[in-house]
């Protein structure tokens, strides 16, 4: 996923950007424990990962054995850190009477009865059990926002034991240790962990420290050593750079080539390779018998880290929040074939309206639904097809109790749990959790499908123009009385206004520093169709974009085509009654100078998105039921106008 853009950037940024995995009760370890001596482990306990005669793969014990690890995650006695004035998971005081013994029984039967074998990340260290894994996650560069960049610090080593010793206090029996998460969610991006801003990495983020950090000194010495000299980066980058002391964010962030994200790429394999090889040393060494489970991405990251974590760790594990209860097959066989590692789902879960917690849904990651009969069912379906794939060995839910229906330490006040705040379990979705999970070796053993060998290549997209003789030989959507008004997008922190004066259209801008900014324009009413969104519109018997804008500046800019129906990527539907099947095309990245020029773009030349628009759809351009046509300017590249003289479709 390499461009971004409009409303799937706010979908992300408030769903998991507050989502579920930001969690991290054990942050309190390292925030507030004080420092404390090593503890001595238990004798290590072999665990190995096995892949049988029929290539589907399992975790496998000492004694030969082979499992799948089905779990929950955030199996705790209390809230982390809650709120004052706010009701929250507090079982032990509120249940069992200050019994930490009985509580721990029972939510131990709870799982067993259950037929889940894993207590998830962030668990009690004391859930100790015949009949149940653990799996801590051990944050081996603590909590930084940089923390992604800590392998190019001297004394890295050193910290990674430090955290882990930390952590494992907490874990004093590590022999139902299966393996151990390095991190959860880390800013692989750059920016975040899940927000993949083409002009944001972690190149812009080490270039962002200050000047005697060892990863901004690194950065600096990584981009000298591509190039022979000034001029050569200079033509490279794509703008004029006086000197490499001038080199920072602000110029980083205005360029966008093939060249640049080939820079931006190796910088990000780069730091990924300091930080695995150290960190899995270091584990092993502590750990021995230990696998070693990633670092539970944020859904996608980028494809180095995807090559990188496969390299270095056992498992390479995945935090995954979808509105249908489907398995995204394309994601699953890209890390598989870039990691060669088998893969975990190691966050994923439903939320419902119906819910004794009194839980109102509105911060958090994934979709809401109706009812716990619907969130048992959403459970079955995505459980059972997840596990048919040969190299999936685990899947683990988010999260044992509800959180406070007034907000938990970040706000987020949803009904994630198999319990609610009272302790009281969801009977619904734990009968149909049990009669899944019993029933998950046997799906895995016995499932057809095949290891991938290769990335799932998205389909050719075609367009095939229509005949409307009827039709000028061009229309200027900026003459014609529009369905609707140009509407302007923009991430929280870009600022967009339109003006008009004659007939020059003027978009000012300011991108911010997030996915940036941009306006659609929408189809003459004179064409809108009777059925279907109320803007779709028939522009059939076009080839051809043409926009004549006099740009402010230099910026890099794309223009995207969208269907009617068109709307979130993981939405379970579309709306196909304008006769389209709701995708959304790009021409890809264009370089804009200062000054006015006719851009044409060939609608044969489109490419479908990955990032917004129905992932099923034919990849074909329905031009007899549009939305509309927008130019958007990725963010980091300052503020100014661009004058917008027509906006064509030509034969």
């Amino acid at each position: 996923m390499k461009y971004t853009f409009e409303i799937i950037r706010l979908f992300l940024l408030s769903t998991v950007i507050c989502g579920c995995s930001q969690e991290d009760p054990e942050q309190t370890v390292l925030q507030t424990r004080k420092e404390s001596a090593p503890v001595e482990r238990t004798a290590p306990t072999e665990y190995r990962i096995e892949q049988d005669q029929n290539g589907k793969y399992w975790f496998a014990y000492s004694d030969g054995s082979r499992f799948l690890s089905i779990g929950i995650d955030n199996v705790v006695p209390s809230a982390w850190n809650p709120r004052e004035n706010t009701d929250y998971y507090n079982a032990i005081e509120e249940v069992f009477g200050g019994d930490y013994q009985a509580w721990k029984k029972d939510v131990t039967s709870i799982l067993a009865d259950h037929k889940f074998n894993t207590f998830g990340a962030w668990s009690d260290g004391g859930l100790t059990s015949d009949t149940m894994y653990q799996t801590p996650c051990l944050y081996v560069a603590a909590h930084k926002v940089d923390r992604c960049l800590e392998g190019l610090r001297p004394g890295f080593e050193q910290r990674v034991r430090d955290n882990i010793d930390i952590i494992l206090a907490d874990h004093p029996d590590t022999s139902r240790v299966i393996g151990v998460f390095l991190d959860n969610e880390a800013a692989w991006f750059g920016r975040n962990g899940w927000d993949d801003i083409a002009t944001y990495t972690l190149l812009e983020l080490a270039m962002d420290m200050s000047e005697e950090d060892p990863a901004n000194l690194a950065a600096k010495e990584f981009i000298k050593s591509r190039y022979k000299s000034l001029e050569d980066f200079s033509e490279a980058w794509g703008r004029p750079l006086d000197t490499f002391a001038d080199l920072d964010t602000d110029y980083m962030r205005r360029c966008l080539n093939e060249k640049t994200q080939a820079d931006r790429d190796a910088f990000t394999r780069l730091a990924a390779e300091k930080y695995f090889s150290t960190a899995t040393r270091v584990v092993r060494e502590v750990l021995p018998g230990r696998l070693i489970l990633g670092v539970r991405f944020a859904a996608w990251a980028p494809e180095p880290v995807m090559e990188v974590c496969g390299k270095y760790c056992d498992v390479v594990s995945i935090n995954d929040y979808r509105k249908a209860p489907e398995p995204s097959e394309a994601m699953l066989t890209e890390y598989y074939v870039r990691g060669g590692k088998p893969l975990m789902i190691t966050e994923f879960s439903w939320r419902a309206k119906e819910n004794t917690s009194g839980n109102p849904n509105t911060g958090g990651a994934g979709a809401v639904v109706e009812t716990q009969e619907q969130r048992a069912k959403n459970y079955q379906a995505y459980v059972e097809e997840l596990l048919s794939y040969p190299m999936v060995i685990g899947a683990h839910w988010f999260e044992f109790a509800d959180q406070s229906p007034q907000g938990r330490f970040d706000g987020e006040n949803s009904n994630y749990g198999i319990v609610d705040i009272h302790h009281r379990p969801y009977s619904e979705v734990l009968d149909a959790m049990e009669e899944t999970n019993g029933l998950l070796e046997g799906i895995h053993a016995k499932s057809s499908r095949e290891v991938p060998t290769e990335l799932i290549e998205a389909s050719q997209v075609t367009f095939t123009p229509g005949q409307h003789p009827e039709r000028p030989p061009a229309v200027d959507l900026l003459e014609e009385t529009p369905i609707q008004g140009p509407e302007l997008f923009n991430a929280p922190d870009a600022k967009t206004s339109l003006k008009k004066d004659g007939d020059v259209l003027t978009f000012e801008y300011n991108t911010g520093d997030q996915w940036g900014c941009g306006v659609i324009f929408h189809g003459p009413k004179m064409w809108a169709l009777e059925y279907g969104p109320n803007y779709a519109v028939n522009l059939d018997g076009y080839s051809t974009l043409v926009i004549d804008a006099e740009f402010s500046q230099d910026v890099t800019f794309e223009v995207f085509v969208d269907e009617a129906g068109v709307g979130h990527h993981q939405s379970e539907s579309f709306n196909v009654e304008a006769g389209d099947d709701g995708e959304s095309f790009t021409f890809g990245p264009i370089p804009a100078s200062s000054g006015r020029k006719e851009y044409r773009f060939d609608f044969e030349d489109l490419k479908a998105r990955v990032d917004w628009g129905n992932q099923r759809g034919a990849r074909r351009v329905d031009l007899n039921a549009m939305k509309g046509f927008a130019i958007y300017l990725i963010g980091g590249q300052g503020q100014g106008t661009i004058d917008i003289r027509s906006v064509r479709l030509v034969r």
